[in-house]
C-alpha cells in the first residue's frame, strides 16, 4: 500500500522509510504538511504517518486537509507526549491512531497489519498490543552479547534498574549460542559485530531452535544494512550505537511481551 511519511526530522523520515519499505510498502516522504498536501491533491494514498509538530501547519491541521481531500485516508499521529496527553488535545479530532515516540518495527509492523485487515478509518489508540500482565516481564530471561564490557555491563544496569532479574551475558558468538542452548532466553540483545560468530549466526541459530524467541540488534552505523538484513531474518528490531538507553529499554519492554503472548498460544 502506499504510505506518506511527513515529519521535519530527517532520522525520524529515513528510519520509518527503511522499515516501511522492508515491508514491503511503497512511501513517499515529506518534511511538512503543505508538500503533502499538494501531492495528495494528484495521487492516492492509504495511510499517513504524521508527526504531531511541524513546521507552518501541525499534524492535526495537516491530517484534517488530507482527509478534506481523501475521506478515506487513515492518519497516525506521531507524538513526543503520552498517549492520554495527546487525546485531550481539542485538535484531535481525525486521529485514528497515535503513536508515541520512541517507537519500534513491532508497533508499526501492528498498525499496518490493522489497517489491511480492515481496509479503512482506523478507530483505536495503539497501546499495549498484547494485553499482557507485564508484571511478567521481570521474570523474562534474557542474554547480552557483545564483546565489548563496557556495553554490556551499560546495558545489564539498564535493565536491572528495571527490574529484571534473570541476566546472562557473553562475549562473542559461540559463547552466545551456548548460553543460549543452555537456557533457552526469551530475549536476546546482540551486537551484530563479534568474533567467532556474529549477531547474524546468532539470530540464524536463535530462530532455528526457538522462533519464539526475540532478538534486538546492536548496530553501529556503518553497519546499519546489516541490521536491516537482520530484521528481514527474523530479528525484532535493531538499535544504534550510540545506545539511546530510554528507547532501549522501551524496545526491551516490547520484544519480551511478544515473546510471552507467542508462548501464551
Amino acid at each position: 500500500m502506499k504510505i506518506l511519511i511527513i515529519d521535519d526530522d530527517p532520522g525520524v523520515r529515513k528510519y520509518l522509510e527503511e522499515v516501511m519499505e522492508l515491508m514491503g510498502h511503497s512511501v513517499v516522504s515529506f518534511k511538512n504538511g503543505y508538500d503533502a498536501i499538494d501531492y495528495l491533491r494528484e495521487h492516492e494514498a492509504s495511510l499517513a504517518y504524521i508527526d504531531v509538530k511541524l513546521p507552518g501547519i501541525d499534524g492535526f491541521q495537516t491530517l484534517k486537509k488530507l482527509r478534506e481531500i481523501d475521506p478515506k485516508l487513515s492518519g497516525v499521529i506521531i507524538s513526543g507526549d503520552k498517549v492520554e496527553d495527546l487525546l485531550e488535545s481539542p485538535a484531535k479530532e481525525g486521529v485514528y491512531i497515535s503513536l508515541t515516540k520512541p517507537f519500534d518495527v513491532e508497533q508499526i509492523e501492528e498498525i499496518n497489519k490493522a489497517y489491511e485487515n480492515i481496509r479503512g478509518p482506523l478507530e483505536f489508540i495503539y497501546e499495549n498490543p498484547y494485553g499482557l500482565d507485564t508484571d511478567k516481564l521481570a521474570q523474562a530471561k534474557i542474554l547480552i552479547a557483545d564483546d565489548e564490557k563496557e556495553i554490556i555491563n551499560v546495558i545489564f544496569t539498564v535493565l536491572e534498574d528495571e527490574k529484571f532479574c534473570c541476566l546472562d551475558t557473553a562475549l562473542d558468538g559461540d559463547e552466545a549460542i551456548l548460553e543460549f542452548d543452555k537456557k533457552r532466553h526469551d530475549l536476546i540483545i546482540t551486537d551484530i559485530m563479534m568474533p567467532k560468530k556474529n549477531g547474524i549466526d546468532l539470530l540464524r541459530h536463535v530462530k532455528a531452535v526457538s522462533p519464539n524467541t526475540q532478538v534486538i540488534i546492536i548496530t553501529a552505523n556503518a553497519d546499519k544494512d546489516s541490521a536491516i538484513t537482520a530484521v528481514k531474518l527474523g530479528a525484532y528490531d535493531y538499535i544504534e550505537k550510540p545506545l539511546d538507553l530510554y528507547v532501549l529499554s522501551r524496545i526491551v519492554k516490547r520484544a519480551i511481551e511478544k515473546k510471552l503472548f507467542l508462548d501464551r498460544d
